[in-house]
């Protein structure tokens, strides 16, 4: 699991944590599902998968912790005004940085298939060769992991290969018609067109104080 997306549930947890404090009935509806996440949180393999299940009840209970700091920033006015005052200013700051992360990772995800892309555009620029009817392409480990699947691929004349560990220098001699790389630089090939995808998160002074940064992939 990566590091933002701990640092997300991290925060989603907090504010529902607030819940079991604020309304001692949500610890009955909380307890097992954090239990359950708990107990998955201990195999060596982690995936968020494993535990989507969870989050409509991490969601309740973040609505009623916020439903009881919007009404106590709003009417309480004792002693405790000021600690209500806080928690609603938390609460504003986790709801901006919510928002935040859901941008970021809607661009990043909108930029997260250029294989994908890159097939596409290759579909509709490729030629047929002279010495043969069929257009074999080779795609590389790079490129089947980042948005080809079965439902990028054509009919005849299109030949496809995911063979792997093929060495760059052997490409040549496999008859490829066209290569799907992340290597710009490959003996035999020319590079016809590059198609940039996510790579990471740019941190910058400045607006916007955040930019993805793309990688290319050379077909």
């Amino acid at each position: 699991m990566q590091p933002h997306t701990l640092a997300y549930l991290f925060l989603h947890e907090f504010v529902s944590r607030i819940a079991v404090f604020l309304d001692r009935r949500v610890l009955f509806y909380i307890l097992p599902v954090f239990s359950f996440v708990l107990l998955y949180s201990k195999l060596p393999h982690k995936e968020l998968r494993f535990i989507i299940s969870s989050v409509p009840m991490f969601n309740l209970s973040a609505a009623i912790a916020a439903s009881r700091m919007y009404v106590s920033f709003l009417y309480y006015n004792n002693r405790r005004k000021n600690f209500w005052n806080l928690l609603y200013v938390v609460l504003l700051g986790l709801l901006m940085i919510s928002l935040g992360y859901t941008i970021i990772t809607f661009m990043a995800s909108y930029e997260n298939y250029p294989s994908g892309y890159a097939l596409r555009d290759l579909h509709k620029n490729g030629c047929l060769t002279n010495n043969s009817n069929e257009q074999w392409v080779h795609i590389d480990t790079f490129s089947a992991m980042n948005g080809i699947s079965r439902f990028c691929e054509n009919d005849f004349p299109w030949r496809y290969s995911k063979e792997e560990d093929i060495p760059l220098e052997e490409l040549f001699h496999r008859n490829f018609t066209y290569l799907l790389n992340e290597h710009a630089n490959i003996n035999g090939f020319k590079c016809l067109f590059t198609t940039s995808g996510f790579s990471w998160v740019h941190l910058q002074i400045g607006f916007p104080p955040i930019s993805l940064v793309r990688a290319s992939l050379c077909i």
